[in-house]
Parts: C-alpha cells; structure tokens; sequence
C-alpha cells in the first residue's frame, strides 16, 4: 500500500493538471488485479468503474484529485518519516485510494464482488460522480464507502457547500488623485466587513455555518486606482439549511453594498442512517463511534441512487489540504482491513 500511495502521490493531479496519466495508472492496476474497468463522465473530468462479480457487492469510492500543493512545507512531497507518509493526497484522499486498489485485488483473487469507483474532480464540480450514479454497479451496490480522512471512524453526517464569488467595480485614475475615481478594492473592503461576522474564526465551530475568505484579486499596478476587484468566498453549512438559506443570508449581510455576486458551486449538507447496518458493523469492527466532518463528499450524489452510505477513510480532517499533509501507515493498514471486512459482511 505504501508503494502504490507513492505511485500517486508522484502523479500531480489538481486542477491543474491532466487527470489522463493518473487515471491511465489506476486503470491498468485495477485491470490487472481482474476488474472489468471502464471510463465514464466528460472527458475533462473523467471517473473511473471497476467491477468484479455478477453478485451484488460493497462499492468503495474515493477521489484522485488533489489541491494544489501549495508553498511552506517542511517535508518533500512522497516521504516517509517513521510510521508517516508525507505528501498532498496523503490522507485526502489517495492513501485511501491506495488502500482500496490493493483491497480489491485481494477480493479479486478471494472472489468477493466487489466494485470501485475513482472520480477526478471531487475537489471541484463533482461532475464525474454524476455520471458514475447512472451505472448499475452504483445503484445496486449493497452499501458505498467513501474514504475521505475521518480518523477511521465512521462519519454519518456531513456540511454543505456554498461557493461564490464578489465582483466590485471602480473607475480608473491617476493613484495621486483618487478622490477622482471609484476605488473597487475599497467597495470589496466594505463587502468583507459586512461578511467578517461569519467569517470569524474565534467565534466559529465546527456544527455552525462557517465562512472563509479564500482569493482575492485587484488593481493593475501601484499607481492606478483599482477599478476591478474579485473575491471567492467558501461557505460551509450544517443541515437543516440549505444553499437557498445561505444565499438569502449573504445577500442579506451584504444589503446597500455595490457588488455582483455569481453562485460557483453547492452542495446539499448530508445526514444518513447513523444506526444503518453497515454503520454499525464499521462501528462494531473499528471501536470507534460514528462521527460529523466538517466537510462534504460525494455522499449526497450517491444518495440519489443509493443510500447505502457511510464516510470512513484513513488521516485526520484537518490535514486536508493543509502544508505537510501525512497518513500514518498504521491506518492504512487498518483502511484496508475494513475494506476485506465490509466486503465479505455484504455477502452474509
């Protein structure tokens, strides 16, 4: 497993980079342990399903796209340090996916059904899961694991997610006569304070709405009064609202500024069965309790077709996305024993 983390870890693969090559890797492990794999979803975001077995078994899902790696890290991308590996995707989400590919190749050869599916754009749309959701392997798997970091503990509840983006405009001037212009930076600056409420962080909790400031661009040059400035705003939210709610409260918030405002992305906050078989017996076999992350997943996609649901994976929430990103080892072997596990509990 540890090999095979590494293999991922050393295909880039944010948005900024072609998901082909770490696609083509996967495909060619999965194919030669014996699964029947094919490609679905649109060609810039492509997903991944791999199956094995005419009889109904366990679905495991994951991600292969990453952040971006970022700046200010201590250690380098793919090194292992005692019972650490270091690396972006370490625990969100490939040393999952490495679990899961060698999971399966044991059920293969122990032959329980078993399915996989890979997606290559989690961390953006969440397009390829839609089409992922078409195929019948999803829709009658008899339960899905999606292996985001939750500690190893089985997680029943999920946040929703609001994305959008400020666009203030200005007029243009000489910067020793500002007084003559519009200054577009100034009107985002008023915007961001009728927001900094929810965007608190000393005031914020992990069931609450919580509201992060994440980009920010303005202006062409020190001497010219901005007249454009652009803002991206991540939004996460608890059940019972919903994105409607969270628009109502942003436009509320922001009442008399002058702004435009475009919706990105959202996602439904997510709550399933806690008390649900599958949850139990994870719960049973790890000796942990279920658990609420402050993140979503593709869960609600799924959900759609197949409630059969529950959020496990190996690394702590919040090393997602975080500088020196690790997975211990130990948890991934202990991902991929409740993976052997879970699959041959589908079949009794």
């Amino acid at each position: 497993m540890v090999s095979t983390l590494m293999d991922l870890m050393a295909i880039e693969s944010d948005l900024n980079h072609d998901p082909t090559p770490i696609l083509s890797y996967v495909r060619n492990r999965l194919s030669e342990a014996g699964l029947d794999v094919k490609v679905v979803g649109p060609k810039e975001t492509p997903a991944l399903l791999a199956t094995y077995g005419h009889e109904r078994g366990m679905l495991f899902s994951g991600h292969l796209d990453t952040v971006p790696i970022g700046s200010g890290w201590t250690r380098a991308q793919g090194e292992r340090a005692g019972s650490r590996i270091y690396g972006r995707g370490a625990a969100d989400m490939k040393g999952a996916c490495a679990a899961m590919i060698e999971a399966a190749g044991t059920l293969v050869q122990e032959e329980v059904p078993v399915a996989v599916a890979f997606t290559t754009d989690e961390e953006e749309q969440m397009n390829g899961v839609a089409a992922l959701i078409r195929e019948e392997a999803v829709r009658q798997a008899k339960g899905i694991i999606i292996g985001e970091p939750t500690g190893l503990c089985p997680a029943y509840r999920e946040k929703g997610i609001f994305r959008f983006r400020l666009t203030t405009h200005g007029k243009a001037v000489h910067s020793s006569q500002p007084w003559l212009g519009e200054n577009a930076i100034l009107k985002m600056h008023y915007c961001m304070d009728r927001l900094l409420d929810l965007a608190e962080t000393s005031s914020q909790r992990p069931t609450d709405i919580t509201l992060c400031f994440s980009t920010i661009q303005g202006g062409i040059k020190n001497n010219v009064v901005a007249d454009r400035c652009t803002m991206e705003v991540d939004v996460r939210f608890p059940l019972p609202q919903t994105p409607l709610d969270i628009h109502n409260i942003i436009l509320n918030q922001l009442r008399g500024e002058s702004y435009t405002m475009n919706v990105d992305h959202t996602v439904e906050a997510f709550e399933f069965d806690a008390s649900s078989p599958i949850v139990a017996e994870l719960t049973r076999f790890l000796g942990t309790e279920p658990v609420v992350v402050p993140y979503a997943t593709e869960a609600p996609k799924y959900a759609a077709v197949n409630p059969r649901i529950c959020i496990c994976g190996p690394g702590d929430p919040p090393l997602a996305h975080a500088t020196d990103e690790f997975v211990e080892i130990g948890e991934l072997e202990g991902m991929y024993d409740l993976l052997i596990h879970i699959a041959k509990y589908a079949l009794e």
